[in-house]
C-alpha cells in the first residue's frame, strides 16, 4: 500500500526510493501498477485496478480518523 499511496496520479512517474524491484513486480503481477524502463530509468504508473484501490483505502483510514 505503501508503493501505491506514494503515486502522484495515473501518469508516469519514478518508484519511491528503496522500493524494491519484488514489490514492484509484485504490484504488478496484481494488476495495480504498469512498469516502464530499466534500472535507474524505470518508471511507474497506476492502473485503473490501482487508482481505485489507493481511493477506497484513503476513504476507509478517513473513516477511521472521524
Amino acid at each position: 500500500m505503501v508503493l501505491l499511496h506514494s503515486a502522484v496520479g495515473t501518469g508516469w512517474q519514478t518508484p519511491p526510493k528503496k522500493m524494491g524491484l519484488k514489490i514492484l513486480y509484485e504490484a504488478q503481477a496484481q494488476g495495480y501498477i504498469e512498469i516502464r524502463g530499466e534500472f535507474q530509468k524505470r518508471q511507474m504508473r497506476l492502473t485503473p485496478l490501482g487508482q481505485e484501490t489507493v481511493e477506497r483505502d484513503r476513504r476507509r483510514l478517513q473513516a477511521r480518523e472521524l
